[in-house]
């Protein structure tokens, strides 16, 4: 036992801890002490048995010397029941009382020793073991507030540590903002004015070239591309700028997700494609999950483009009732993945369906026809 321990558990020494042993009692649920309060039962019951077991036992005391062994009994049950001391000595006092009345109508002649014996040892031992109860509950309150005191801490824990981490992430954030703007927003820049630079010289020259009635068909051709790649690098300026202010992208926010994919099968970069394009949405839909939908078709449009060589490509965006899925198939007939490793964008698309709690899949299509192709179908499961 530790020195705070013994000092916990020791007598009282001083006024206030005199007066707390002598008025105060504990908060048992059941108002009784140990091994009492394990049945349940209210305190009044306790109280009732108590006292008719005390006036049975004196009652037949003066029949019989074996009655003093319920004396062993109602003694304890005394101390058990009333919690607090003062009420306690009050009912030793009250059954010394009786006890001495009992033993002076039998005749003995040491009526008022015994009791005064009896008193006294009762009074010495329950004053301790009610000391002792006092002090155990303090110790169980102790524990329980220090259990909640250590739930707080942990909550507090938390708190500062998704708090940091929010931080973190803001930081990280904005880095990559101020990087984006400092690199590829300037970039894209530098193309559009280059495009348009390129644009009204070529103009020019078209017009001179029509003044002297020399042909023009190649100089159309590359005011075409020109528009292109100005077409292209405002788009990706837009995407940066959105990016870099935290906004989704900016072919949502002009007319939703279904133009934004209908604009993108029509996108310049995807001439000479058949693409047919079947947008079921589901009518309420999370902005994260929008942004996946776009990206995820971009993306597999894009690697069509570049890898493929496929002629006709089929995007499916549905939605399951049953499963509550959303599901997206990007299907070509083209010469296949070839068992080639997944690229970047294959991985970031995989990484993008994964925090949503999705899968994605890349199968062939089809068994290789006449031509050797296979084929390829992209399919991601998201949940809505």
């Amino acid at each position: 036992m530790t020195p705070e321990t013994q000092d916990l558990v020791s007598w009282p020494r001083d006024l206030r801890g005199k007066l707390r042993l002598a008025c105060e009692g504990t908060d048992s649920p059941t108002g009784v002490y140990p091994p009492l309060d394990r049945a349940n039962l209210p305190r009044w019951v306790w109280c009732v048995l108590t006292w008719s077991m005390a006036a049975a036992s004196l009652a037949l005391v003066s029949y019989s010397e074996l009655a003093l062994l319920g004396f062993f009994i109602v003694l304890p049950m005394i101390w058990w029941v009333y919690t607090k001391w003062w009420t306690a000595v009050v009912g030793h006092l009250i059954f010394g009382a009786g006890f001495a009345a009992a033993g002076y109508l039998r005749g003995d002649e040491a009526w008022w020793v015994n009791s005064i014996i009896m008193v006294v040892v009762v009074l010495v031992t329950g004053t301790w073991v009610t000391w002792v109860h006092i002090v155990r509950y303090e110790a169980i309150h102790a524990l329980a507030d220090k259990e909640k005191a250590l739930a707080a801490l942990a909550r507090t824990q938390g708190e500062l540590v998704a708090a940091e981490r929010a931080a973190g992430i803001a930081a990280e954030h904005e880095r990559w903002s101020r990087e984006v703007h400092d690199t590829l927003a300037q970039g894209f820049i530098s193309v559009v004015n280059l495009a348009q630079t390129a644009l009204n010289d070529l103009s020019e020259h078209s017009e001179r070239s029509e003044h002297s009635g020399s042909d023009s068909g190649e100089a159309r051709t590359l005011y075409g591309l020109l528009a292109e790649i100005e077409a292209v690098g405002r788009d990706n300026l837009a995407e940066a700028r959105a990016l870099v202010a935290g906004e989704s992208p900016s072919a949502l926010r002009d007319d939703g997700l279904e133009a934004a994919l209908r604009r993108l099968t029509r996108a310049p970069e995807h001439h000479g494609l058949d693409i047919v394009l079947v947008a079921e949405l589901p009518a309420q839909m999370t902005s994260a999950l929008e942004v996946a939908v776009l990206r995820i078709v971009q993306e597999s449009l894009s690697n069509v483009v570049r890898h493929a060589r496929a002629g006709r490509v089929d995007v499916v965006v549905s939605s399951s009732s049953e499963a509550g899925e959303l599901i997206i198939t990007v299907a070509d007939d083209g010469v296949g993945a070839g068992g080639a490793p997944e690229g970047t964008g294959l991985t970031g698309m995989r990484a993008r369906v994964e925090t949503l709690g999705g899968t994605l899949t890349v199968d062939p299509l089809q068994e290789p026809d006449e031509r050797g192709r296979v084929g390829t179908v992209v399919e991601a499961r998201m949940p809505l």
